[in-house]
């Protein structure tokens, strides 16, 4: 294959230029106009958030129970791709992928500061005092609830129904196939290339907000480390090696790259969890993660419901606005999981995609969820005051300070944001360049690498014109707005789903 070749771009023009010139086109306006765009997207967020927030609250919920039916229903025992369909990863291999995939650099970032944030400031329909032994309850209950299977469920419900329908048959890798059980092959081609713009603008703006965040938190920890550092170099140099990295790694295709990266992100993961329990000496953990079970059973139905917190701003702020982000990366996420999927049983998808990696991030939480609430409980003060004046992103250096080991635990944690979004990235730019290319590769785990670059390159460089000129902010919220759009379209690919696991013959045979 010769160069020309390689980097030939067959790309669906009417999925791919109109959500990149739309992004650009924003990304001039937050600059040009920084205050009036940021305070008008803020209003249409929160217009969606207060007016949608029993959809999006029930939805979840109900994704929930839907994935809990089809674990013990005839679809459960079907195989994704058929009968004779074998897996291409190992069963571990799966797993790292899939883990690294959904959590990016998310519970390294809010491990800390989400628990500390409940504990402080509680919703005020629960009436408990803060930084009191009842907020800590609560705090922990509720970050169960913000990690653990709920999330999940929102990925695996649209990942399982693609896997399924993609595979049965020849069908194309279009966003649109997951609602065929509900309208048949009669889905007008505008209607499904707008589900197409629309998943990748969120997907795109989405990814490059996550990569402004992670450039930003890990300048702080470097120069957090050598404080006589450039504040210009560091994020250049951090911004190019994040981009070559994941460009290099889904270059190489998921069973090379994406896989070898996610295996050394895992036992990264439990490296850095054994370290850290080593060097606090267990800390709370067994207590908290007992505790935090136990309050995430007694929150569960009032948060999902939101039987006492309905038309409350933490609700909004919180369960809505992060099951809205989760809503808009999940119909993109859901290409790449279910593409990875085949030749697993339908059980087997539930229990990697939905119930292992919802365990490992409550195991996290209690970990550092707990132990960030100990020491705060001994001091709340001055806690609160390193949030409110250093934000969020603070709190988990002061957890390390707390335990003696800063400089040791700044620099690993690092090195685990680095490789988070990379992992992250890799899988996101791999279902990015499947939904934007033209026609079918005769290998569903190998995608021309020119669409890969491309697609790499553009996040990269809105992540670092918002960082240096209009913040990240504008970005990050446009990418929540593109969550409404998808909470539409799940609605529809959940009723799919359910029609699947009622009559699986009658689609899948």
């Amino acid at each position: 294959m010769n160069f020309q070749q390689k980097f030939r771009l067959p790309i669906r023009k009417s999925v791919f230029w109109p959500p990149v010139l739309f992004l650009i086109l924003t990304l001039v306006a937050s600059i040009l106009f920084s205050g009036v765009f940021e305070e008008n997207m803020k209003g249409i967020q929160s217009w969606l958030l207060q007016n949608f927030s029993i959809g999006y609250s029930y939805l979840s919920f109900f994704m929930l129970i839907l994935i809990c039916w089809i674990m013990v229903s005839p679809l459960g025992s079907y195989r994704i791709g058929g009968k004779e369909a074998k897996p291409r990863l190992s069963f571990l291999s799966w797993f790292a992928i899939v883990l690294c995939t959904t959590i990016a650099v998310g519970i390294l970032f809010w491990g800390s500061a989400e628990p500390l944030s409940h504990y402080l400031f509680p919703p005020s329909f629960k009436n408990i005092e803060p930084a009191s032994t009842e907020s800590k309850e609560f705090a922990l209950g509720a970050l169960f609830f913000h990690w653990g299977f709920t999330p999940y469920a929102i990925y695996a419900v649209p990942a399982l129904t693609f896997g399924l329908l993609y595979y049965h048959g020849k069908n194309s890798f279009e966003l649109g196939l997951m609602i065929k059980p509900l309208f048949g092959s009669n889905l007008p081609s505008f209607l499904k290339n707008g589900v197409d713009m629309l998943s990748l603008f969120a997907m795109v703006s989405g990814m490059a907000g996550a990569l402004g965040a992670g450039i930003l938190s890990l300048s702080g920890g470097i120069l957090h480390l050598s404080p006589n550092s450039s504040q210009v170099a560091v994020p250049a140099i951090i911004t190019i090696c994040i981009v070559s990295t994941f460009i290099i790694s889904a270059s190489t295709g998921i069973e090379k790259g994406i896989k070898r990266l996610s295996l050394f992100n895992l036992f990264f993961f439990f490296g850095f969890v054994l370290v850290f329990l080593f060097i606090s000496k267990g800390g709370d953990f067994l207590n908290s993660l007992v505790l935090g079970i136990e309050n995430y059973g007694k929150e569960f139905l009032d948060l999902s419901l939101q039987l006492s917190g309905k038309g409350n701003q933490w609700t909004y702020d919180w369960s809505v606005f992060n099951f809205a982000m989760w809503m808009a990366w999940a119909p993109m996420a859901a290409l790449f999981l279910g593409k990875i999927a085949k030749g697993r049983t339908v059980r087997e998808f539930i229990l990697v995609n939905c119930i292992l990696p919802a365990a490992f991030c409550l195991v996290w939480m209690a970990v550092f969820g707990g132990s960030t609430l100990g020491f705060a409980s001994a001091d709340p003060y001055m806690y609160q005051e390193s949030f409110t004046e250093n934000g969020p992103e603070s709190i988990i250096y002061l957890l390390f300070k707390e335990i003696n080991q800063e400089k040791l635990m700044t620099f690993l944690f690092l090195i685990g944001m680095f490789i988070s979004y990379v992992t992250a990235a890799d899988s996101s730019t791999e279902a990015m360049a499947s939904l934007s290319l033209k026609g079918q590769t005769k290998d569903e785990f190998r995608i021309p690498t020119g669409i890969k670059i491309v697609w790499g390159l553009l996040v990269g460089a809105i992540a670092f014109v918002m960082i240096f000129y209009s913040g990240i902010d504008g970005v990050r919220i446009l990418s929540a707005i593109g969550g409404f759009p998808a909470f539409l379209f799940l609605i529809l690919i959940t009723i799919s789903l359910l029609l699947l696991s009622i009559n699986p013959s009658k689609y899948l045979d």
